[in-house]
């Protein structure tokens, strides 16, 4: 054969085999068609599951979230659909038939008020009817049927018994389509036929570019969605239905799910400058810091940054035209609308608008006196529009009445058209308006206490799944909005929502932000669920400290008032004094931790009292304005091992300050810091880590030091007083009580958890109630209030009470081991309780004698708590650290 047939004969070779690739290549391509050309072009939602067995399993198993609407009972089918196709995808047939292609899932409305989904694949290339025909029927339970539309085969899986139809499914060009609705199965043959498909609608494909590659996605078609909504608002025209057509074309969003909610993120197309949110498609995006005034429990706010001139409104009085002026040259663009939540009250009164300017003193000024001109144009005092709010007697804000409503309309246009402005008040650089004043006044309090979304832990952690700029920003609790949907939804929806509160409680918050970027709108969305929910605290005021409080908080008198202060030590070893009203009226540093109580002394014997309190190596007095008394601090002869011990024999402020040091020394000192004369420094065996304890018995004075293996009773000179029968070793974790009755002893308990009595003649008894595991916590009080003291054990996680006879009360199962306390509660001669604390749970405890929790009980908290009046009054308060920072102020009902 000739070289030139040769080259002939291997071009014709390479032709036939490239004619044949591509004849391959265009049959492979109408098998694997792409199923977006199947999806009916109503759709409103599309999500793109790249591993669909796993989203559903994320949904069905690992979704606390959607484990928490299965009890609500409307959404129990959609729960339970989820879990059956869960697992139908797991079937071993599934994969056979659908491979590793990509699912997706439209959702349609079918007839008037039907939400139907509707379920595409790319089919692997070699599968035919046949195999469809052959999977369905191995399913369990059902029977298939078989009927022809359009020339494609359409099968019809039927539950037996009943023989209604649960699926259609059909295979049409290499795609497989299913529905509960044969309707739907036969508008995606249809629209298989059709050149044009979902895909071309407006800004479908820019949204689509920009997403995720190996993420399951969802789409929302905006002009589709307008019928979804008239299924919730039960109004076809105008209102939330015409906003969404509306705000843009398409949305897409990356879904990343995890076990308590989940984010979805993604670009928003609004090309069309009609569009709502066009507007936001360039502007410039902002850090939001106005949310750090927003009260820390609201139910909502929305906040958007940059100017939004184009809406604002015209002013509409000359009169006060100036004071409108004043204010629009101050404001940033930076605005809020929020909703208080607070339960109980009428929604429109729980409304506030905020808004930040550029400085908020000379604004006031100007404002303030531009208001007065106004007010004394029309005959009328100032005491007609300034309302002094005073939180406590030492602070004044000035709340004032506007002459007219439509501020927030002027200055933030159709946002500001959310409420109308009656009162306002300045904060720092804050505008805030609202309808009522009580809203202002709460808004003012719950800054002043630092008590604002900036400071709670629960916003703060959702906060970290959110972007930290935005030009738009929306956040809810869920449960707390009911009152802001009347009107909005339809009545059924809002009173479903209401029978089912405690299950959307656990629906913790969503939130929702977009930002310009990269010629589009940047959106996330994020929804946080916990399966328990917490009540909030239930405390009068919540007040914030630098971080934990370390100290037990002393009820400080005000000589001044007559009332009573809360002197406290975080773990900075910062001090506070605050005042009944929960604010902080100082705040000092300290080098080291207050070692044991601190108390209150009236140093000059002049009714002006002092806090006085020790650290590791001083003695401290401060005065109430948070300042040193003269030669104080004064340093330790010796490094403290114990807390201090403060006693005045004789009731006349002759104060003796009693501590022990590192040397193993009894150190005794006068309120001046000096050692005092005529006090033998006694020398212990071991370390003294508890505190020097004082009793007065028969006239006698008794002061009792224990080390670790060793009780010292001694006399006020310091010399040994009680010759011990026995050695008396007190646990650390045991409390020493003086008993009742004609013959008076030391009640105490020993690590192994037997009671010794000790008698002032130095005769030790020994008793035992109970198997305890080892060192246990004890407390000795009358609890019952009969004059006779009870024996309280905590062993573990088990708190034990025994009657004076030693016979057992009541034993309590307790939710862990770190607990703090017992406490003995002293209310009334006749009124007494044990309170304790659950440290690792944060939850406080007061038991009555038949170890029932008092009413209200049990209260956040997890620091040691002291009871007392911070008001002259019947009310007690109980003071108390979280472990948000916080030092909350309950009031005690009983």
């Amino acid at each position: 054969m000739s070289r030139k047939w040769t080259i002939i004969i291997i071009a014709v070779l390479f032709a036939v085999t490239a004619a044949f690739a591509c004849f391959l290549q265009q049959k492979k391509r109408a098998y694997v068609a792409s199923p977006y050309g199947s999806i009916p072009l109503d759709a409103g939602i599309i999500i793109e599951a790249i591993d669909l067995p796993g989203l559903f399993e994320s949904l069905a198993s690992d979704n606390e979230l959607i484990a928490g609407m299965a009890e609500i009972s409307r959404l129990r089918r959609f729960t339970e659909a989820i879990s059956v196709i869960d697992s139908v995808t797991h079937l071993r047939q599934y994969s056979q038939v659908a491979g590793d292609n990509p699912v997706l899932l439209s959702i349609h409305l079918v007839g008037k008020n039907k939400l139907t989904p509707f379920f595409t694949l790319a089919a692997p290339p070699e599968v035919r009817d046949k195999h469809i025909r052959s999977v369905l029927g191995e399913i369990p339970g059902y029977r298939v049927t078989e009927r022809e539309y359009q020339g494609n085969i359409v099968f019809d899986l039927i539950k037996t018994p009943g023989g209604k139809a649960s699926l259609s499914i059909s295979l049409v060009r290499g795609v497989i389509m299913s529905s509960p609705s044969y309707i739907l199965v036969e508008a995606g043959i249809r629209q298989s036929d059709q050149e044009t498909d979902i895909r071309d609608f407006s800004g479908f494909r820019e949204v689509a570019a920009a997403s995720g590659k190996h993420e399951n996605k969802i789409y929302l078609v905006f002009n589709n969605l307008a019928r979804y909504t008239e299924l919730l608002t039960g109004r076809a025209d105008g209102g939330i239905s015409s906003q969404i057509t509306n705000l843009a074309s398409c949305l897409e969003a990356d879904m990343y799910l995890k076990k308590t909610g989940f984010v979805m993120s993604g670009y928003i197309d609004t090309r069309d400058t009609a569009q709502i949110l066009n507007k936001y498609r360039y502007r410039e995006p902002g850090s939001y810091d106005i949310y750090r005034y927003i009260p820390a429990g609201a139910a909502m706010f929305e906040i958007i940054t940059g100017t939004d001139r184009e809406t604002a409104a015209p002013g509409k009085n000359d009169d006060t035209r100036y004071i409108t002026d004043i204010l629009k040259s101050q404001l940033t663009g930076e605005m809020a609308r929020v909703y208080l939540g607070v339960e109980g009250q009428e929604a429109e009164k729980n409304k506030l608008m905020m808004f930040r300017l550029k400085g908020s003193n000379a604004t006031e000024k100007a404002f303030r006196e531009e208001l007065s001109l106004y007010y004394s144009r029309q005959g009328r005092g100032n005491r007609e529009y300034i309302i002094s709010y005073k939180p406590d007697k030492e602070s004044k804000y000035t709340i004032y009445k506007l002459p007219a409503d439509y501020f927030t309309k002027e200055f933030g246009g159709s946002f500001g058209s959310y409420l109308n402005s009656g009162y306002a008040t300045f904060y720092d650089d804050i505008l805030v308006f609202s309808q009522e004043p009580g809203a202002l006044s709460k808004f003012i309090y719950d800054n002043i206490l630092n008590r604002t979304l900036a400071n709670d832990l629960s916003y703060r952690e959702f906060e970290s799944t959110m972007p930290s700029r935005a030009g738009y920003y929306f956040y809810c609790v869920p449960s707390k909005i009911l009152g802001l949907l009347d009107g909005v939804l339809k009545d059924d929806i809002v009173k479903g929502l209401e029978q089912h509160i405690e299950p959307l409680k656990k629906l913790q918050a969503v939130g929702y932000q977009f930002v310009s970027s990269n010629d589009m709108i940047y959106n996330t969305l994020s929804v946080m669920y916990k399966p328990e929910v917490r009540e909030e605290a239930r405390a009068v005021w919540e007040s914030l400290l630098d971080t934990v409080a370390l100290s037990k908080p002393l009820f400080f008198k005000n000589h001044y008032t007559g009332g009573n202060e809360i002197f406290i030590q975080d773990r900075y070893y910062n001090l506070y004094l605050i005042n009944s009203a929960g604010r902080i009226l100082w705040k000092r540093p300290a080098s080291e931790a207050i070692r044991g109580n601190a108390y209150m002394i009236d140093y000059y014997r002049n009714g002006k009292l002092q806090i006085l309190f020790a650290t590791e190596n001083y003695l401290h007095l401060l005065d109430r304005n948070g300042n040193y008394v003269e030669r104080y601090p004064a340093q330790l002869r010796s490094p403290a091992t114990n807390g201090l011990a403060l006693f005045d024999y004789e009731d006349n402020k002759d104060y003796r300050l009693f501590i022990c040091g590192a040397d193993r020394k009894v150190y005794a000192y006068d309120k001046t810091g000096n050692t005092i004369r005529g006090w033998n420094q006694f020398k212990t065996a071991g370390t003294v880590t508890g505190d020097v304890e004082f009793f007065r018995v028969s006239g006698k004075d008794f002061i009792v030091v224990n080390d670790e293996n060793n009780m010292y009773i001694l006399d006020r000179r310091g010399n040994i007083r009680v010759e011990m029968k026995e050695q008396v070793s007190k646990s650390a974790r045991s409390s020493l009580r003086l008993s009742g009755g004609s013959d008076p002893a030391l009640i105490l308990a020993t690590r192994e958890g037997s009671i010794k009595t000790v008698s002032f003649s130095g005769d030790v008894q020994t008793y035992t109630v109970g198997n305890f595991s080892g060192d246990p916590v004890f407390e000795y009080f009358d609890i019952d209030a009969d004059g006779l003291g009870e024996y309280i054990f905590i062993d573990g996680n088990k708190l034990t009470a025994y009657d004076d006879d030693r016979s057992r009360m009541f034993s309590l199962s307790l939710d862990s081991e770190n607990i703090l306390g017992p406490y003995g509660l002293v209310f009334s001669s006749n009124d007494k309780k044990i309170g304790f604390v659950d440290a690792e749970n944060n939850n406080i405890y007061v038991i009555d004698e038949k170890g029932k929790n008092l009413k209200g009980f049990p209260l956040s908290g997890t620091t040691p708590f002291s009871v007392g009046r911070l008001d002259r009054g019947s009310t007690y308060n109980l003071i108390t650290g979280g472990r948000d920072n916080f030092l909350y102020n309950y009031e005690i009902t009983r």
